[in-house]
């Protein structure tokens, strides 16, 4: 198994300037706000292991996390009851419109995509199969990425706006409109799992209600060899304390109502997909010490310190990945 710790990062090789780190976290409380008028549910257990033996962990405006004492999963305890509201819209505007810009889609292609999709070739460099499927492709940096290395790709995005302003950077019709649903797949998202020799899920599984029965359905349509590669928000990490104690300055990590677990390593084997799945990749890596940084009220006030801290970063931040402190987590599943 292939396993890494740490990830280079840097803030400003990607737009993220301290003025658009705040406005972030303004517009994350903004959301929040919005959607906390909506009816809710209220989650007792927890839903992977389906423990009572829950504490509270953190309370973000009017939604509150729960950590579970069995599994160490991370769950939003009073989540949406229709989640779809969180995601459709007429195309006339985006809830991710930060990522539609030229200049940052190339910095996250350099910066972000490649690195990860170059982590999975590695990996995948022996399967013959190069048909690449993305669900919840984004921007589409990383299928930009990935058909670059030779892969055929395809790829699902539920966002109007996200899907054309990936298709304009790709130059075709690769990214279609669509959403997992398992009970009812798309008969041609359904085909192309059934197809795809690499599934990439990045950053999808922590906003669905059901993630272990949606690997399970994976693990049931994937071709056999196949890879399934998430990417998920991690705990325990230094970000998720940082969430904890600085509701208020929350941008990223625990992103209330959008973020329904964030994922313990024991509760992704609990997951596993049914058995069918075995691990052959992981990299574990994170932003926490930057997320410490950037907790504090006027934490760009002294620039030229800020800058020296921030240069600390990526060494400090790998001793927090090594010793189980990461807050993002890549795994590569083989059927």
């Amino acid at each position: 198994m292939l396993e890494k710790y740490g990830k280079a990062f840097d803030n400003k090789a990607i737009l993220r300037t301290p003025q658009w780190l705040k406005m972030q976290s303004k517009n994350a409380k903004q959301k929040a706000k919005k959607f906390a008028k909506e009816e809710k549910e209220s989650l007792k257990a927890c839903p992977i292991c389906e423990s009572e033996e829950v504490v509270e962990f953190a309370k973000i405006y009017a939604f509150i996390y729960k950590e579970c004492q069995n599994c160490q999963n991370l769950f939003l305890s009073n989540p949406l009851k229709d989640l779809k509201k969180l995601y459709t819209n007429d195309g006339k505007e985006s809830a991710f419109e930060c990522y539609l810009s030229d200049a940052l889609f190339t910095k996250r292609l350099e910066h972000i995509a490649k690195p990860k999709v170059g982590f999975i070739d590695e990996i995948a460099k022996n399967c013959e199969n190069k048909l690449w499927l993305d669900i919840g492709s984004g921007g589409g940096e990383n299928l930009y990425a990935a058909k670059a290395l030779g892969y055929e790709v395809v790829g699902y995005e539920s966002d109007l706006k996200l899907l054309q302003f990936s298709n304009e950077k790709l130059k075709g019709d690769y990214v279609k409109q669509g959403f997992l649903d398992i009970q009812n797949c798309d008969k041609s998202l359904l085909e192309t799992i059934k197809n795809a020799g690499i599934i990439t899920f990045f950053n999808v599984l922590e906003h669905l209600s059901n993630p272990k029965q949606v690997l399970e359905f994976f693990a049931q349509n994937m071709q056999k060899n196949a890879l399934l590669v998430i990417e998920v928000p991690r705990h325990p990490s230094l970000s998720s304390y940082v969430n904890a104690l600085a509701s208020d300055k929350v941008y990223r990590h625990l992103i209330p109502p959008f973020h329904l677990n964030i994922f313990s390593e024991k509760a992704l084997k609990i997951l596993g997909g049914g058995g069918q799945l075995k691990v052959v990749g992981k990299w574990a890596f994170g932003q926490g010490f930057m997320d410490l940084l950037h907790s504090f009220k006027d934490f760009d006030k002294n620039k030229a310190l800020y800058e020296k801290l921030s240069q600390l970063s990526n060494p400090i931040q790998k001793i927090l990945d090594a010793n189980d402190l990461a807050d993002f987590l890549i795994l590569v599943f083989q059927k």
